[in-house]
């Protein structure tokens, strides 16, 4: 945006010195610039160094636009890393009680054999029947306990191997290189971290709000399928539309076009605005759900209407 105003600002200035008046011709007869008039070779001067810059501007602003995206595996990386820490962390947890759980239960098992072997009640000895009765409620609470704590150590596991395919599945992802913007409009809330005005408490925000005219129509990002059409929690009306090795999640809508199912074109009509906010979301498919992704980046304009 910058160097758009400087190179419009150095066009008029150039403009203004090459029609300027005072800027006598140069002399066929000199032999050197040296010999034209002072305001002369101080103009040429600068409108040689003008012609420079703009040249360089201009290479600049194309080299920018051919960079490259940001890759986003490694922050993808990272937080399939913290997640496996997690695991590990919970699931060395969940080890050692279920370890302790089974010396528990184990001691208790030996006492109550014990107590039906030696101690057969009487009729009517209510205490012994009593000692009976509760060495097997806590035979019984102890393996309710030992196989909650099972469960949970076979899905922490399970969620290990998970996160360990993930990881060496990412490489080979294709990731979202181009999407069209869902409507015309300012983005208003960005991806990542926010805190809280009122309560100052630190917030994830895992996709973008774009501030919208009312009823806008709201459009396909890229290709793919619809997977989902319907009432998204905090989003009124959205689509969760396949394509590929991502999906995207466009919320806050009404009046939606498309059923689940359809195939979708960039720039397809899907909807309308619901109010005036439109949600875009990108969520690479990884770990259960998918991990999201920052796509302000990798926004297009839809081509205005003729």
């Amino acid at each position: 945006m910058w160097r758009a105003r400087l190179i419009t600002q150095l066009v008029s200035k150039f403009r203004y010195v090459v029609a300027s008046p005072s800027l006598a011709p140069f002399n066929a007869h000199a032999e050197t610039v040296s010999e034209l008039p002072g305001a002369t070779v101080w103009r040429v001067r600068w409108l040689l160094a003008t012609a420079f810059t703009l040249i360089a501007l201009i290479a600049t602003a194309r080299a920018d636009r051919k960079r490259p995206l940001k890759d986003p595996r490694p922050q993808l990386a990272m937080q399939l890393a913290d997640e496996a820490r997690a695991i590990a962390t919970a699931l060395v947890t969940v080890t050692d009680k279920l370890a302790e759980a089974d010396a528990i239960r184990a001691r208790r098992l030996a006492a109550a054999y014990r107590l039906i072997r030696d101690a057969r009640p009487a009729r009517g000895d209510l205490a012994a029947l009593r000692r009976r009765a509760a060495a097997q409620l806590l035979i019984e609470r102890d393996h309710a306990e030992r196989t909650l704590l099972a469960d949970e150590a076979r899905h922490l596991s399970t969620a290990k191997a998970r996160v360990a395919g993930d990881t060496a599945k990412l490489p080979e992802v294709v990731m979202p290189t181009s999407l069209l913007r869902p409507a015309r409009g300012a983005l208003a809330r960005k991806f990542g971290s926010l805190v809280h005005e009122k309560s100052k408490a630190t917030l994830s925000r895992r996709g973008l709000d774009f501030d919208v005219e009312a009823r806008s129509e709201a459009l396909a990002p890229a290709d793919g399928v619809i997977r989902y059409a319907g009432p998204i929690r905090g989003l009124d009306d959205g689509l969760v539309i396949d394509h590929g090795d991502y999906f995207t999640v466009v919320g806050k809508l009404a009046d939606l076009a498309v059923p689940v199912g359809a195939k979708v074109l960039r720039g397809d009509r899907i909807g309308r605005a619901a109010r005036q906010r439109v949600y875009l979301e990108v969520r690479v498919k990884l770990a259960p759900g998918g991990l999201p992704i920052d796509p302000e980046p990798l926004l297009e304009d839809p081509p205005r209407k003729r």
